[in-house]
């Protein structure tokens, strides 16, 4: 039955589709599933999110039912079917208790769920019908896929297509914890072509298959290229199959869905947060009145003491090792690379400029006007190392030897007192191949192979532990900052160093 997406989307506004999440199922990714949820052998089929009908089975005889909580979607079906579709009821699903189902198939929302509008009273729910404490930063993807887990009656099976980063993060660990009790999930199709699913989302996209009859003594991961891998799905071989037992639910299982697996040994590994921490770069709520140029703040007669070097955007930086030689010039050219920063008491040029900024609004803005006086950033010191928050085709390192702060385009790290000796080290590792392959893994992993760090997501990242670090002499050290400043290269010597470090006999 589904209708046109297309045609759909006409007749309603952009932030009313944003606003409950409505991403509409491709028609073979939809006829997909049901065929392998109705592979239970059970004629009966629920969808929690109705959307446009596109899990209506074609086939006759199949006991059909489907929640939906968009009335304006659910009216649209109603007028182009004319008929009042019976088998939907109009309902919030996160907060209809007390059902089970033998096959439920979906597409749920695609939104984070603090944006969700019941949210207060959906993690209450989740704690007295589930005795599940939901994350807050779950999405509401995978709060749907949490509730249908549950109502499953055991005979039949789930499939749901959603975003995969819940594979990599931190909330993820008690869904893929779920997912593995009894032993039910037999697989994860990771679908590398979700422009082609989802045009408008960018996400990792993926579907997920569970079997609440069968237990499964391994988890299969598969990667398909093209939707038309979905008509072979059967004959295709998986990425990989991991036993239940091996797989853990506070690892990261992105990984799994690579044909080229990382080794590394970990006896020779500690998380870099033995070394320091990461913390996620300055946020001004308002970089328009906040980040300035030399001429402006000239113009203005801020005095220097109030306007901090700062490096403001990731396209700054062009080399992995910066100096104050080179945020110089990038002030000398006029590039935007000050922070008002009037923290304190600001001069009598920095007052007019905050009432000009009020005049504007930007004391209003949603980080602004939660800050007290609005003006004032956030208090940092420069960070020796700066890793780029997004990337494609690989992360961006830089060694800062600047006093250059940093907005929230790169990631900042902190040394503590141990981690001072060993700064020069983890930048090189981190610039080398051995050590993109293993600080890789902790990435997560959008739509249009766009990558992005969380802080977190670093910190508990594998790195070499000190000893290992130490068989590198200073003067091997010194010539890799030299050649990576004069060339943009690690020296081969190094590379063949940190690989042999990552090198794991037993191939964990």
């Amino acid at each position: 039955m589904m209708l046109d997406p297309l045609q759909y989307c006409k007749t309603v506004t952009d932030a009313h589709r944003k606003g409950l999440g409505q991403f509409f199922t491709h028609a073979r990714v939809a006829e997909f599933m049901i065929k392998w949820a109705l592979g239970s052998g059970i004629k009966e089929l629920y969808d929690p999110a109705f959307g446009l009908g596109a899990f209506r089975p074609k086939e006759n005889g199949v006991a059909f039912s489907a929640s939906e909580i968009d009335p304006v979607a659910l009216n649209y079906c109603r007028e182009k079917a004319a008929t009042n579709l019976p088998f939907v009821i109009q309902e919030d699903y996160l907060s209809s208790w007390g059902k089970s189902h033998s096959n439920i198939v979906c597409n749920p929302p695609y939104m984070r769920f603090q944006k969700f509008l019941n949210r207060g009273s959906v993690l209450l729910d989740f704690t007295k019908h589930l005795n599940f404490s939901l994350s807050g930063y779950t999405n509401t993807a995978s709060a749907f896929l949490l509730k249908s887990l549950s109502e499953l009656d055991g005979r039949g099976r789930l499939c749901y297509i959603m975003p995969l980063e819940f594979l990599n993060t931190g909330y993820g660990t008690s869904v893929k914890r779920r997912l593995l009790e009894g032993h039910h999930l037999a697989g994860i199709i990771s679908l590398e072509c979700e422009k082609e699913v989802f045009p408008d989302a960018t996400t990792s996209v993926g579907i997920l298959l569970y079997d609440s009859s069968v237990i499964h003594s391994k988890v299969a991961f598969h990667s398909l290229k093209s939707l038309h891998e979905l008509e072979s799905f059967d004959s295709l071989p998986p990425v990989t199959e991991i036993k239940v037992n091996e797989l853990d639910p506070k690892a990261k299982w992105l990984p799994h869905f690579k044909t080229i697996k990382v080794t590394f040994n970990r006896e020779q590994m500690v998380p870099l947060d033995y070394y320091g921490r990461f913390s996620r770069g300055i946020a001004t709520g308002a970089n328009e009145f906040f980040v300035l140029s030399q001429s402006k703040a000239e113009n203005l007669g801020l005095p220097s003491k109030e306007c901090q070097p700062c490096i403001t955007r990731s396209s700054q930086i062009s080399r992995p090792i910066i100096s104050d030689k080179d945020v110089s010039a990038m002030l000398d050219a006029d590039i935007p690379a000050l922070l008002f920063s009037a923290n304190g008491y600001p001069s009598t040029e920095a007052i007019k400029y905050i009432k000009h900024g009020e005049s504007l609004g930007y004391h209003q803005r949603f980080l602004t006007k939660h800050r007290s006086p609005w003006y004032k950033t956030e208090k940092r010191t420069p960070s020796p190392l700066l890793l780029g928050v997004f990337s494609r085709g690989g992360y961006k390192i830089i060694l800062n030897r600047s006093n250059a702060l940093n907005l929230t385009c790169y990631h900042g790290f902190q040394p503590n007192l141990f981690g001072l000796n060993y700064v020069s080290h983890l930048f090189l590792y981190f610039l080398s191949q051995a050590g993109r392959e293993i600080i890789g893994l902790s990435m997560r992993t959008y739509g249009d192979a766009l990558d992005k760090f969380e802080p977190n997501d670093l910190n508990n990242a594998l790195v070499p532990m000190p000893q290992s670090f130490d068989t590198i002499s200073e003067e091997e050290v010194a010539f890799g900052l030299h050649l990576v400043t004069s060339e943009g290269i690690l020296p081969d010597a190094l590379e063949v160093k940190f690989s042999e470090i990552n090198k794991s006999p037993t191939g964990n």
